[in-house]
């Protein structure tokens, strides 16, 4: 375990500081201070609340976390509440009953975590117990940090499976003696080569491209946030703009649209596997799962802008929490800490085809989806070839925000009326704008009762 390595090397390290403390210097002073992991005790009883803003059911939870958990800290219960009629977090909170532990995406943090007052700060863990935080991928750790203007470490990174790639249908290239997309392409290349796939035959449609439209653009590669991080109003309208049109211009192809009247993200990132029709859709990795056995499919990466080679999308990780009601704060942070080990990322990434939390550089990646069977043969490098996007920049202290739920469905809006109801892109973005800040003032209006 890596708590336990990191034990044996501080004890080792303060064992020799008196025989080095003869040739006295600045460096050796400081190594003396160095703090000493907190010992853990694998034994201790304890009850620990866990609840998820997503609605994992019991058996998954046990499946992922639970068992990993019982079986480390055997003398620890687990008590995992399901997201369900009466038991979503304000109805605990509302309740009198508190979680411990929490885990969940950034897109929703205000209002699973901060919102309800449960945020708790980890860096004071985090010194205690000697952790070290350069074991993750940099971007997850400023993200979390990015979501408060105090730059709190409200959690730590999980793995998960929300890296965007570009799916593609090996037998609708085949059937038209199209070569397949290639690992490297910019999203002009994909543009092209979906305009060529967008083709009618023997009557039936089909489509060059489709995605996940409200994930591309939130955890869109130039990291773009939905507000402006000096004021209380919509980011940059140009920006946006641009990113906007890049993505449109796929829906803009004959034959390539939606349906006007099916406006749901839903019907649109099911389009590549229900009718089997779409050759390409960006997508996030985790969407496999859902693929029938009949689809011939592979992936390559995300496209990326010619302005910003080899970036990928925004990370899309999951973050354990520990709430500030928490009265186990130590050993909640153990039982985080062996989650996020590499033995367990390790097991998770070959097993469930989860992407580590770590530093690319970590080997760990490479085994991703070693003993998933939906994944053999699949080109998995095209998961973590490029490094994620930047975090979103950190808004301004005094700043309160908004929403970014709310704040992603303004977006999606945009998209909606500009592709579906042929409305002006300068008219979207303004009435986006004026949506937007009531979003800010509801939110001030909230924060003062």
């Amino acid at each position: 375990m890596l708590l336990r390595k990191w034990g044996i090397a501080l004890a080792a390290a303060s064992f020799m500081v008196p025989t080095l403390a003869a040739c006295s210097n600045s460096k050796d002073e400081k190594a003396a201070e160095a703090p000493k992991s907190a010992e853990v005790n694998y034994n201790e009883t304890a009850t620990l609340t866990i609840v998820s803003q997503f609605g994992d059911t019991q058996e998954y939870f046990d499946k992922l976390y639970g068992n990993r958990i019982k079986r480390k800290f055997p003398n620890v219960t687990i008590n995992f509440i399901p997201r369900g009629t009466g038991t979503g977090i304000n109805d605990l909170v509302a309740a009198g009953t508190y979680p411990d532990i929490m885990y969940g995406s950034l897109s929703d943090i205000d209002g699973f975590l901060i919102d309800n007052g449960l945020a708790y700060d980890m860096s004071e863990l985090v010194k205690k117990n000697a952790y070290d935080l350069s074991r993750f991928d940099q971007v997850h750790i400023d993200s979390i940090k990015n979501t408060n203007p105090d730059g709190a470490l409200y959690g730590l990174p999980m793995p998960s499976s929300q890296v965007q790639v570009l799916f593609y249908n090996k037998a609708l290239f085949d059937k038209f003696g199209v070569p397949y997309p290639k690992d490297g392409m910019t999203w002009d290349d994909t543009y092209e080569l979906a305009k060529k796939m967008t083709r009618t035959d023997g009557g039936e449609v089909y489509r060059g491209f489709s995605s996940f439209i409200g994930s591309v653009l939130r955890d869109n590669q130039l990291s773009y946030p939905y507000l402006d991080p000096k004021a209380d109003q919509m980011y940059d309208n140009e920006k946006w703009k641009q990113l906007l049109s890049n993505l449109s211009r796929f829906y803009q192809i004959p034959n390539n649209n939606r349906d006007p009247k099916k406006k749901s993200q839903t019907e649109e990132y099911t389009a590549f596997h229900a009718k089997m029709n779409v050759a390409m859709q960006v997508n996030q990795l985790t969407r496999y799962l859902e693929f029938p056995k009949e689809l011939n499919w592979d992936m390559v990466t995300i496209p990326t802008f010619k302005e910003l080679p080899n970036v990928g999308s925004q990370s899309g990780a999951y973050y354990w929490y520990i709430s500030n009601t928490n009265k186990n704060k130590d050993l909640s942070f153990h039982v985080i800490s062996y989650m996020l080990s590499d033995e367990v990322q390790l097991d998770m990434a070959k097993t469930i085809g989860l992407v580590p939390s770590l530093k690319s550089s970590s080997d760990i990646f490479k085994s991703i989806g070693q003993d998933v069977p939906e994944l053999k043969g699949k080109n998995i490098q095209a998961v973590y070839k490029y490094k994620p996007a930047a975090a979103p920049p950190k808004r301004d202290k005094g700043l309160i925000g908004a929403n970014p739920n709310e704040l992603k469905k303004i977006v999606e809006k945009i998209f909606d009326r500009t592709t579906l109801d042929n409305v002006d892109i300068n008219t979207a973005l303004r009435d986006a704008q004026e949506e937007m800040a009531k979003q800010v003032d509801a939110k001030k209006a909230n924060a003062k009762k």
